[in-house]
């Protein structure tokens, strides 16, 4: 991913419809390419359509909470840049929301040219980092890499499949699969058979090179689990 001064992605996450609105307006007046999310469901429909440089969170939402967001996304996507934004002024707020891998936390209200100047800030010590970690799923080209001795090939919809479970903190239920992978025209009987298909054929893919670990966990009566640490590029 690059982390350029032009054009950077951002992604809001806010549920306050006002504070969101005007936020978005204010930060691509000053030139970054902004999305916005109401929560952590639409974070991860944002981020399946494509990816982001940085990420500015709210923590008290009504759903999800940020620093449940910033956990998983910093697990799933360790390059991208989380800021917290947020009326939590309580040290021990703040060290949670660094605990769950934040850059950058500043509390409400702050003026919007701070805001700016840290979101150039974070982007600018994001620039020359690499970082490596065993399983990488590359959406572009269609695979995943397996520390460097290992490309598997991957159908489309098997890395989107792998990029929705990688996304999710827990279990993926299948009516949230059938809608991430717009599947809503086969009845809940005939995506399901499909979805199984899909997880079988990928754990066939995965096993070889996971030992004892079941790279795909089936989780009864809730849906689907990624086993393993992967990172989405």
């Amino acid at each position: 991913m690059q982390h350029t001064q032009a054009m950077a992605s951002l992604i809001l996450v806010e549920d306050n419809d006002v504070l969101r609105q005007e936020l978005v307006h204010y930060l691509t007046e000053e030139g970054f390419d902004v999305r916005s999310a109401d929560g952590g469901e639409a974070l991860n429909q944002a981020l399946l359509q494509r990816p982001a440089d940085v990420l500015i969170l709210d923590l008290n939402m009504a759903e999800e909470d940020g620093i449940s967001i910033a956990k998983r996304i910093r697990k799933s996507l360790p390059e991208v840049g989380i800021l917290m934004l947020t009326a939590r002024v309580l040290s021990a707020d703040k060290l949670a929301g660094y605990e769950s891998g934040a850059d950058v936390y500043m509390t409400k209200p702050a003026r919007p040219a701070e805001l700016v100047a840290a979101i150039r800030n974070l982007l600018n010590r994001l620039a020359p980092q690499l970082v490596a970690t065993k399983w990488i799923l590359d959406t572009k080209l269609l695979n995943i890499r397996f520390q460097k001795t290992t490309s598997i090939a991957l159908t489309g919809i098997e890395a989107t499949l792998l990029k929705i479970l990688a996304l999710s903190n827990d279990c993926v239920n299948n009516e949230t699969m059938q809608a991430l992978l717009h599947d809503e025209n086969l009845d809940s009987a005939k995506f399901k058979l499909r979805l199984e298909v899909l997880i079988s054929r990928l754990r066939a893919k995965l096993s070889p090179h996971t030992g004892d670990i079941n790279p795909i966990k089936s989780v009864r009566g809730r849906g689907y689990q990624l086993c393993v640490d992967l990172e989405i590029q």
